[in-house]
């Protein structure tokens, strides 16, 4: 679970770093599958994208979804209603993978709704390409005015190892570096949500694999959106324990506003 000092970090900047999320024979097999995916593109292709239901043919990937110390973080900085939206695979190859300044969600609000978790197959160095954030900007709706200055007034550089994780609120404003390097860069990027949040696209036309479809593990089946755990409230469950912070909203109005 993470400490009160993590939760007050990640409340204040939108952003937090985990260590060693991921280790071991896990991240070796994942780092092996990237390769051999990126193996299969042309030369000509400099970055890629592969989407979860391709990469839950793949056991390596799928076995994100048991990480305790992942699963466990987004419970603690989303809630107990906690679903997987997302996970793809991004590989950009050497002169590519710079992207502008950006959220990935539209709007703002004073909670967490959901979380983009980039996890580092490779050591995120400034020749690699690093994330940049712009610390607390995910709770202004106002954008940071002109994204051309280099460096943007106030932004921070976030630097990782392989296997690190960096847990950033989706209305934060961001970027990424071009790729300097003389290799690929890959990440997964693995998008959590509070469970009343559905994506509608066109990747949800294909089924999840049998053993997914039919896992009974309880907070599998919440993650892949197939049913929350007993006594886990959400927003279509009309109880006001979902608004865990307890201030009055459209929601949950208060007694004084009825």
């Amino acid at each position: 679970m993470l400490t009160l000092a993590q939760k007050q970090t990640f409340e204040e900047t939108g952003y937090l770093v985990l260590e060693g999320v991921v280790q071991g024979e896990l991240l070796e097999a994942m780092r092996r599958e990237a390769r051999a995916l990126m193996a299969s593109e042309p030369p000509e292709v400099g970055r890629r994208v592969w989407h979860e239901r391709a990469l839950f043919r793949r056991r390596a990937f799928r076995e994100a979804l048991d990480v305790a110390a992942l699963i466990e973080a987004e419970r603690d900085l989303i809630g107990e209603d906690v679903q997987l939206l997302a996970l793809d695979l991004l590989i950009a190859r050497p002169g590519q993978g710079k992207v502008g300044w950006h959220r990935d969600v539209r709007f703002v609000c004073n909670k967490t709704l959901s979380i983009n978790t980039g996890i580092y197959l490779e050591d995120m160095t400034e020749e690699m390409g690093l994330l940049r954030v712009l610390p607390g900007s995910h709770r202004r709706e106002e954008g940071p005015g002109r994204t051309d200055a280099d460096p943007l007034p106030g932004e921070v550089r976030v630097p990782a190892r392989a296997g690190d994780a960096v847990f950033f609120d989706a209305g934060l404003w961001h970027t990424g570096d071009q790729n300097r390097s003389g290799k690929d860069r890959a990440g997964l990027f693995a998008y959590f949500g509070r469970y009343w949040i559905k994506r509608m696209d066109n990747y949800f036309t294909q089924p999840l694999l049998a053993d997914l479809l039919q896992t009974t593990d309880p907070m599998k089946r919440q993650l892949l959106g197939l049913g929350l755990r007993s006594g886990v409230p959400s927003y279509h469950g009309d109880d006001e324990r979902y608004n865990r912070r307890g201030e009055a909203g459209i929601d949950f109005p208060s007694e004084t506003m009825k």
